[in-house]
C-alpha cells in the first residue's frame, strides 16, 4: 500500500518519466486502497486536455466495456506535487466504485453530493493525500495554469482525447 511518505519521496525513475508511466499508478493505487471494488471492465487511463477547472474525468462507453479516465495533462509536469496527481486518480477511482463512469450499480443520485468522493478518500486512508492536494490547488493552480497557458504548454506530451462517447 501506497503511504503518504512515499509521495514526498523521489521516485526511483526520473520525475518525467515516472509520470508517463499513469496506467502503473492506476494499478498502484487501486491495489493499494481500492481492491475491493472490482474491474468489471477495461479501465484506460491518460492525460487529456489542460484544463482550468477540472483535474481529471471518467467515461464510460455505450457498451460498458470499457472506462475512460483522462487525468488533466498538467498535471505530468514536475512543479505539480506528486499527491495532486495520485489524488486526482483516487478520485476517478473513487467515482468508479460509486458506479459513475463503470458498470457498478450507482450508489447514489450525484457524484459529488454531501462530499462523498472526500468522505471515502478518507475512509480508504488518503485523506492527508487529498487534504495537501485540496490546499495546493486552493494556492497554487490558477496562478500555475495562467503561467502553463502563457508559456504555450511547454512540456506537455501525450495528450488523448476519449473517443468512448462515439461508441
Amino acid at each position: 500500500m501506497l503511504s503518504t511518505s512515499e509521495f514526498d519521496r523521489t521516485p526511483s525513475l526520473p520525475l518525467a518519466l515516472s509520470r508517463q508511466q499513469i496506467t502503473y499508478h492506476l494499478d498502484s493505487i487501486w491495489q493499494g486502497y481500492f481492491s475491493d471494488i472490482p474491474r468489471l471492465n477495461t479501465v484506460d487511463i491518460a492525460y487529456s486536455q489542460p484544463w482550468k477547472r477540472r483535474l481529471g474525468l471518467i467515461r464510460l462507453s455505450l457498451d460498458s466495456s470499457k472506462s475512460f479516465i483522462g487525468i488533466n495533462a498538467l498535471l505530468q509536469l514536475q512543479e505539480v506535487p506528486d499527491y495532486v496527481l495520485y489524488t486526482t486518480i483516487a478520485h476517478e477511482l473513487t467515482h468508479y466504485a460509486h458506479g459513475f463512469g463503470s458498470p457498478l450499480p450507482r450508489i447514489f443520485e450525484h457524484p459529488h453530493a454531501n462530499n462523498i468522493v472526500q468522505r471515502e478518500l478518507v475512509r480508504r486512508g488518503l485523506g492527508e493525500l487529498a487534504r495537501r492536494c485540496d490546499d495546493w490547488i486552493d494556492k497554487q493552480w490558477f496562478s500555475f495554469y495562467d503561467m502553463q497557458r502563457e508559456a504555450g504548454w511547454v512540456g506537455i506530451t501525450h495528450t488523448s482525447r476519449s473517443a468512448y462517447h462515439h461508441k
